[in-house]
C-alpha cells in the first residue's frame, strides 16, 4: 500500500461512509461457501486449541486471550480476504495471524484493560448497593439466605455500563487494522474506535445480529456453529473491507503484479 494508512482512515472518518448492513451478512456466508471445508476444519482446530489451552491452570486463559485467540481470529480474516479477492488459499494461511502476534497481544491487552477500567464504576455502584456483600454472604451460607431477596439495584446503575458497550463495539476492527494495515496496537485501537464511532449504532446492531446468527448454530445440535462461527468472522471482515476500502488497494496491487508479469 502506497498511501499512508492512517491518513487514508482519517479521510474516511472525515468524509463518512455508508454501512451496508445486509450486504455484509450475505457476503459473510458467500465467503464461507467458497471453501467451507477449510473453514470447517480450521474451526474444529480452533475449538480444540481453545479447550486445551483454557484448561491449563493459572496461565491458560491469560495466554489464550493475549497470544493465541487473537492470531487465530485474524486467521479467519486473512483467509476471508484471500478468498474474496480470488486468491489461492492454503490451509496454513489460517495461522498467518501469528505473524502479528506481538501487536495483536498488545492490542488485546490494552483493549481489555480499558474495558476493565470502564467496569469499575458499575462494580462500585453494586458494592455500595449492598448486592455484592449479599451474594458473598449468601454463597458462604446458602440456607441462612433462603427466601431472602437481594438488595434492589437502581436503574441508573446500568447506565454505568454504557462505556463498556461503547468500547467493546468501537474496538471491533482493531485486529484487522493490525493485520491488513500493519498498524501498531494504539493506532489500530484508535483507528477502529474513530471509524466505528461514525456509525456506532449501526455497527452495534450489526454485531448483535451477526452474533445471534452465529449462536443459531448452537441450536442445530451445536454442529451448525462449525459453519456460523466462520461466517460471523467473515461478516466482520466484509464490513471492515468495505468501509476501509481495503479491496481497492488489493485489486490495485494485483493489477500491478499482473502488469509486471505480463
Amino acid at each position: 500500500m502506497n498511501e499512508n494508512p492512517i491518513s487514508k482512515i482519517e479521510q474516511i472518518i472525515n468524509e463518512g461512509y455508508d454501512f451496508k448492513f445486509g450486504d455484509y451478512i450475505s457476503r459473510g456466508f458467500d465467503i464461507v461457501k467458497k471453501d467451507w471445508g477449510a473453514f470447517l476444519g480450521f474451526t474444529l482446530i480452533f475449538f480444540l486449541i481453545t479447550i486445551v489451552v483454557s484448561i491449563i491452570p493459572f496461565i491458560g486463559s491469560f495466554a489464550y486471550n493475549l497470544f493465541i485467540g487473537p492470531p487465530l481470529v485474524v486467521g479467519y480474516y486473512i483467509v476471508a480476504h484471500n478468498l474474496w479477492n480470488g486468491r489461492t488459499t492454503k490451509f496454513s494461511d489460517f495461522f498467518k495471524g501469528f505473524d502479528y502476534i506481538g501487536q495483536l497481544a498488545l492490542t488485546a491487552l490494552v483493549q481489555g484493560l480499558i474495558i476493565l477500567v470502564c467496569f469499575i464504576p458499575f462494580i462500585l455502584a453494586l458494592w455500595k448497593s449492598g448486592l455484592v456483600e449479599w451474594y458473598v454472604e449468601a454463597l458462604s451460607d446458602p440456607m441462612a439466605f433462603r427466601g431472602n431477596l437481594p438488595p434492589t439495584v437502581e436503574w441508573w446503575h446500568y447506565l454505568l455500563l454504557l462505556p463498556v458497550f461503547y468500547f467493546s463495539i468501537a474496538y471491533s476492527w482493531s485486529y484487522l487494522f493490525v493485520a491488513f494495515y500493519k498498524m501498531s496496537f494504539w493506532d489500530a485501537l484508535e483507528s477502529s474506535r474513530k471509524l466505528i464511532t461514525r456509525q456506532w449504532f449501526l455497527v452495534f446492531v450489526f454485531m448483535i445480529v451477526a452474533f445471534f446468527i452465529m449462536m443459531a448454530g448452537v441450536l442445530a445440535l451445536c454442529i451448525g456453529i462449525l459453519f456460523t462461527l466462520p461466517a460471523f468472522y467473515c461478516m466482520i471482515y466484509a464490513a471492515f473491507a468495505d468501509v476501509t476500502r481495503l479491496n481497492e488497494e488489493s485489486q490495485s496491487d494485483d493489477n500491478i503484479e499482473q502488469h509486471l508479469v505480463g
